[in-house]
């Protein structure tokens, strides 16, 4: 059979997928109690939480159930699944209806169900509409090419870029060795700090703030200015 499978649980196809749900406490990491104190204490204080994912709704549970408990839904006010990203963001507003139980949505309501697919025009409408008071938007990614790129072209959201190969930067530096990941005879991917490469500068260029795990919203205070990517003429990962 093929290795990976586009759908989720389609008759347990392939390799990816099943392999994935059979050893799920070795491929999905848990949440800590600290991230999960910070989203519960962010929507306490009133900010909307939402999420947008490609996965389709029986793999994101697997996949929330497990980094974020049984109860992962309550961290949330909407929750958006097979969103097709970068389709997301770039195709036609009106190309891209929401879906809920097969019906057409035309409005978002937080009533707990989840919305497939649908356009960033029509979240951002709803967070204006149940928002006391106006604010920035803040778009959490690790994925250049569907979150990162086509979210800072369409929308006016701070962009908030996880890269997890940023972690052995940090641990270079620390040790004193050449940055990795590299590839032999060319240097670190991501550049110098102050020439980075083709990618490190359009990465730092389109992200607002640069993390290398998730983990480290729990440091970002409530309302803060966002700590930026870049300094004097510098660039790197955030700097917590």
């Amino acid at each position: 059979s093929s290795g990976i499978n586009a759908e989720y649980g389609d008759n347990n196809a392939g390799s990816f997928f099943p392999s994935i749900e059979r050893h799920a406490d070795l491929y999905i990491q848990e949440a800590s109690t600290e991230l999960r104190n910070k989203l519960f204490s962010l929507r306490e204080a009133g900010t909307k939480l939402i999420l947008i994912t490609a996965s389709d709704t029986p793999y994101t549970e697997l996949l929330m159930s497990h980094s974020y408990g049984k109860d992962w839904r309550s961290f949330f006010d909407l929750v958006c699944c097979r969103a097709k990203k970068p389709g997301f963001f770039t195709s036609t507003a009106y190309r891209r209806p929401f879906f809920r139980d097969g019906i057409e949505i035309f409005e978002l309501t937080a009533d707990g169900d989840t919305y497939l697919e649908g356009h960033w025009t029509r979240v951002d409408k709803w967070i204006r509409h149940n928002t006391s008071k106006p604010g920035r938007v803040a778009y959490v990614g690790d994925s250049f090419k569907s979150d990162i790129i086509p979210t800072k072209l369409a929308t006016s959201w701070d962009i908030v870029a996880i890269v997890l190969e940023g972690k052995l930067l940090h641990v270079s530096a620390c040790e004193h060795k050449k940055p990795r990941p590299e590839k032999i005879g060319w240097g670190s991917f991501f550049g110098e700090r102050t020439e980075p490469s083709m990618y490190g500068g359009r990465l730092f260029e389109l992200s607002d703030l640069t993390l290398t795990d998730v983990e480290e919203l729990v440091l970002l205070g409530y309302e803060q200015e966002l700590p930026s990517n870049k300094t004097g003429n510098s660039f790197t990962f955030s700097p917590f």
